[in-house]
C-alpha cells in the first residue's frame, strides 16, 4: 500500500517529576520548569487537530531533535549549539523517531478528564485543572462492562463438556482402530462384470460471468456492472481511492506526521451472459457378465459429440458364504475367472482392500 500524508499534529509529553502534560514543542515543563528528559517520550494529545502552524511543520520537517549532551536541553535538528548552554550539539544525540503513537481521529467522542486534586471535571484537551491548576492525567475512555465471570458452581458444567469431548475422542479413535484393521482371507472368484460408459455432448446454452474483455464474441444476453477488478499502489486513471484509518508518526520534534495507508481500486466491467458450451446431455452405458466387454452404440446428431469414456472391471468373490465386490484394473480382468481362488484383505467397514490371485 502507499502511504499518504495527512497532516501535522502537536503531540504532548509527560512530565517524570510533577507529572504535568505539556504540548510537544514545549521543551521545559509548565509545571515545574525542567527540561524534558531524553528518557520521556512522545504521546497522542487527546482531542488534537491538524496544525495550520507553519512553523511548526517546517520544525517536525527538518528531523528529530537533539539532546543536548551536557545540559540535556532539547535543540532543532539544524541546530549548531545548544540554545540553553552553549554546548557543541556534535556530542548530542537525536531523539527517537519513526514511532507510531496512536491513531489519528478528531471526531472521537470527548472524554472529560476528572482532577485528582478537587473532583473538578475538565475538558478532554485541558492539561491542568481549571479549578485548583493541579496537572491532569491522560483522559481515559470509558471501558466496556466487565464480562461476567462464571460462579464457582459453573465449574460442573465445563467437566460435562470435557467428559463429552473425551468419550468422543475414544470413539473416533476406537472406531478408526476396527476400520483400518484388516485381515487376509481366502476367496472363490464367482463372476467378473463389466461396465463401459460413454459421455454424449451436446451444444447447450449456459449463463457465465467474465470481465468485458473476456466475454466471447458469440455471447447474449449481456448485463454488466462496475466492480473491482485489481488493486494498486498508485493511482490509476478511473481508480477509486481507498484509505485506511489514519495513523500519527512521531518525527521527534514534538509534532507527529498523521499519515495513512491507501491503495487504488481499479474497476471495470463484470458480465454475466449466455453462450453455446458443450455440455453432457447423455449418458451411454453398456454392462454385462464374462470378457467380452462392448462399448455402447449411440446414434449422434449434428450437433452431438462422443466425450468422456469410462470403464470399470469388477470381481465377485465369496468367502465364508458372504459376498464381496472388488474392482480389478484391466490388466487383471481375465484373471477374474470362476472358480479361481484368491488371498484377499478385507478391512473392519467390510470391504476388499486388496486381492491377489494365487499361484501369482
Amino acid at each position: 500500500m502507499a502511504q499518504k500524508e495527512v497532516g501535522f499534529v502537536e503531540l504532548e509529553w509527560t512530565c517524570p517529576v510533577c507529572k504535568t502534560r505539556n504540548p510537544g514543542t514545549q521543551k521545559t515543563c509548565s509545571g515545574c520548569g525542567a527540561a524534558q528528559p531524553e528518557n520521556v517520550a512522545f504521546e497522542t494529545a487527546a482531542g488534537a487537530e491538524l496544525l495550520t502552524d507553519e512553523q511548526k511543520i517546517a520544525r517536525a520537517k527538518t528531523g528529530p531533535d537533539i539532546q543536548c549532551g551536557f545540559c540535556g536541553a532539547r535543540n532543532a535538528a539544524d541546530a549548531k549549539v545548544c540554545s540553553q548552554c552553549g554546548g557543541d550539539l556534535t556530542q548530542g544525540k537525536a531523539r527517537a523517531a519513526g514511532q507510531v503513537v496512536g491513531a489519528f481521529d478528531p471526531k472521537a467522542a470527548a472524554v472529560e478528564v476528572t482532577c485528582a486534586a478537587c473532583g473538578m471535571k475538565n475538558p478532554t484537551a485541558a492539561r491542568v485543572c481549571v479549578r485548583c491548576g493541579a496537572p491532569l492525567g491522560k483522559p481515559v475512555a470509558a471501558q466496556p462492562a466487565a464480562m461476567v465471570q462464571p460462579t464457582a458452581g459453573g465449574g460442573g458444567n465445563a467437566m460435562l463438556w470435557i467428559g463429552i469431548g473425551v468419550v468422543v475422542l475414544l470413539a473416533i479413535g476406537a472406531f478408526m482402530f476396527f476400520a483400518l484393521r484388516t485381515e487376509n482371507k481366502i476367496a472363490v472368484a464367482q463372476e467378473a462384470r463389466w461396465q463401459r460408459t460413454i459421455a454424449v455432448e451436446g451444444l447447450a446454452p449456459v449463463r457465465d460471468r467474465d470481465w468485458r474483455d473476456q466475454v466471447p464474441a458469440d455471447a447474449s444476453n449481456l448485463s454488466c456492472q462496475r466492480e473491482v477488478r485489481s488493486r494498486s499502489d498508485s493511482p490509476q486513471p478511473g481508480s477509486r481511492e481507498v484509505c485506511g484509518t489514519p495513523y500519527t508518526v512521531d518525527t521527534g520534534t514534538g509534532v507527529g506526521r498523521v499519515v495513512q495507508e491507501c491503495e487504488y481500486e481499479i474497476l471495470d466491467d463484470l458480465c454475466t451472459y449466455t453462450v453455446l458450451r458443450w455440455g453432457v446431455v447423455n449418458t451411454l452405458v453398456s454392462d454385462g457378465v464374462g470378457f467380452s466387454p462392448a462399448w455402447p452404440a449411440a446414434q449422434l446428431t449434428g450437433e452431438q459429440r462422443f466425450g468422456q469414456r469410462s470403464e470399470r472391471y469388477v470381481c465377485v468373490f465369496t468367502v465364508d458364504d458372504k459376498e464381496y465386490s472388488f474392482t480389478l484394473p484391466s490388466s487383471l480382468y481375465e484373471q477374474c475367472q470362476p472358480g479361481s481362488r484368491w488371498t484377499v484383505e478385507i478391512n473392519g467397514l467390510g470391504d476388499v482392500v486388496s486381492a491377489e490371485r494365487e499361484g501369482d
